[in-house]
């Protein structure tokens, strides 16, 4: 997936290539199709968008829930159900508003976290004027709106249902005063009601283990190696393996955004494009801390806290590639968790998120 940035389920599978040199004397079976896998270890760069396609459900309403951010005198952080959604380390807004049916996993109330940062030198940088803030202002403030659509819909700015607009805490009457002023951080969580047509709870990081009661030395080699093995495979170009690492992270964002076949496709086309770039270079996953997400069902590594903004709150797991004489850098969003089903503190299995 592209700079900034964020595997399966599916029994035998028979290849018409693999079985074609025993079959050439016999004639072809027009009724004969071709078999979907239902095991992760059978899926592959060629079949999986016809695999995932295949589950996705569609509905006569199809609900999609977005947050619109504004925030003055700040920097921020947002996560919904403890998963991490967006950043803004610079002083401009976003303008356009942010889906989120990535983290729902199902109806019902959902959170959303904010964690507020002073601006620090950005001011300075941007206006040449000015001294570094460490603290948090009166006047610091961010204000989000909670609003609905619909993917069968126009999907116009007319067609939005607000749910709801939440404003940072305040200590006045009037709201203007920030509850967290003089503080270097600040962090408060809300809550809104979805309702969606889909349930992935059970078939997600939604239904895994609390990886934070885990030896964290044992935790911690079985991420190196998965991020390790991960980076390896892709130097390689090994679409298959890369294939059946991302197919359950796919399948959730495919059925959350209730995505066509077409849709699907461009989504691994996407991750194709870097893929097969033969300048590929994995880095060195180095330089990281754990930590956790979903209330420590989801483990990251992520690059420690630098005073460089672009490699904040990164993941380790990283390359560099050449596009158009322009060296660059992509992290992947190997956010990771251990299914219930067979678990043990000493014995599980990690899959992307």
């Amino acid at each position: 997936m592209k700079a900034h940035i964020l595997v399966g389920l599916l029994a035998s599978f028979c290849f018409m290539s693999s079985c074609a040199q025993h079959q050439k004397q016999q004639p072809k079976n027009p009724k004969t199709t071709t078999t979907l896998p239902t095991a992760v270890e059978d899926i592959n760069s060629g079949n999986m968008v016809a695999a995932i396609s295949a589950k996705v459900k569609r509905y006569d309403e199809e609900p999609l829930y977005y947050i619109r951010i504004g925030k003055e005198n700040c920097i921020i952080e947002v996560l919904v159900n403890d998963m991490p959604v967006y950043k803004s380390y610079e002083l401009s807004n976003l303008a356009s508003p942010l889906r989120i049916n990535g983290s729902i996993l199902n109806s019902g109330i959902q959170t959303v976290t904010v964690r507020m940062y002073p601006v620090g030198d950005l001011i300075k940088e941007a206006y040449e004027y000015g001294e570094t803030i460490t603290q948090l202002g009166d006047a610091s403030t961010v204000s989000i709106r909670v609003i609905q659509l619909d993917k069968q819909g126009a999907m116009g700015l007319n067609d939005e249902v607000e749910l709801l607009e939440h404003q940072s805490p305040t200590t006045d009457a009037n709201g203007e005063v920030f509850a967290g002023t003089g503080l270097p951080f600040y962090e408060y969580t809300f809550e809104f009601y979805a309702k969606v047509p889909y349930d992935i709870s059970q078939n997600s990081w939604g239904d895994a283990a609390d990886l934070s009661t885990v030896d964290q030395d044992i935790l911690e080699q079985k991420m190196l190696d998965y991020y390790k093995s991960f980076l390896k495979e892709y130097k390689k170009g090994n679409k298959d393996f890369i294939a059946r690492k991302y197919y359950q992270s796919f399948y959730v964002q495919a059925q959350a955004y209730y995505k066509s076949k077409e849709e699907i496709q461009e989504m691994w086309d996407e991750e194709l494009e870097l893929l097969n770039n033969p300048t590929v270079k994995p880095q060195p996953v180095k330089d990281y801390e754990l930590v956790f997400y979903a209330h420590g069902e989801i483990a990251f590594l992520r690059l420690k806290t630098k005073d460089d903004f672009f490699y904040r709150n990164e993941c380790a797991g990283m390359v560099k590639a050449i596009e158009y004489g322009e060296e660059y850098e992509t992290f992947f969003g190997l956010y990771l968790y251990a299914p219930k089903k067979g678990y043990s503190k000493k014995e599980f299995t990690l899959i992307m998120s």
